[in-house]
């Protein structure tokens, strides 16, 4: 697994060096680190994608209602999201002043705005207004979800305790 995440970003810091070079400028060690767990958290968002479907296929194999099935799904995902996101992205420093409850409760506080309220907004713009097909939305939220995600994450629910 180790290896598998060194080659990963050692082709995308490869890229991103390139791409600064060609605006002459350097790529900063700072940057790089945030680039390396936007890259990180992204993988886990694919992944917790999958957790948060079979979940919610498994509550509707239950014969649940699909609100139940879509908060059994939030539950869990957000949990496995934490989970990983603790582990391998935005890891605690030495200093270890981090709480693991108070993370995960701000964990599920961002993504109740994003996850809940935010793609529940965007739906209904995209369908709606937009006229897009129902199944198309959740694919383009990702892309408006997943940096407003990580930019609550790295810089509130992940912080260190205030």
């Amino acid at each position: 697994m180790n290896k598998i995440k060194e080659f990963v970003e050692w082709v995308a810091k490869g890229i991103l060096e390139r791409i600064f070079r060609i605006f002459g400028k350097e790529l900063s060690e700072d940057f790089w680190h945030i680039c390396a767990q936007f890259i990180g958290f992204s993988v886990v968002g694919v992944v917790n994608f999958l957790v948060n479907y079979v979940t919610y296929a498994f509550f509707l194999y239950l014969h649940c209602s699909y609100h139940v099935a879509n908060i059994a799904a939030f539950v869990v995902s957000v949990f496995n999201s934490f989970y990983w996101n603790n582990k391998f992205v935005f890891k605690q420093g030495e200093d270890g002043q981090r709480s693991w409850w108070r993370t995960l409760i701000k964990t599920y506080i961002s993504y109740a705005f994003s996850g809940l309220f935010l793609t529940e907004i965007l739906l209904y713009v995209e369908i709606r207004i937009l006229g897009l097909p129902a199944l198309a939305g959740p694919a383009i939220n990702l892309f408006i979800t997943t940096p407003i995600n990580f930019i609550i994450n790295k810089f509130w629910a992940y912080r260190g305790n205030d």
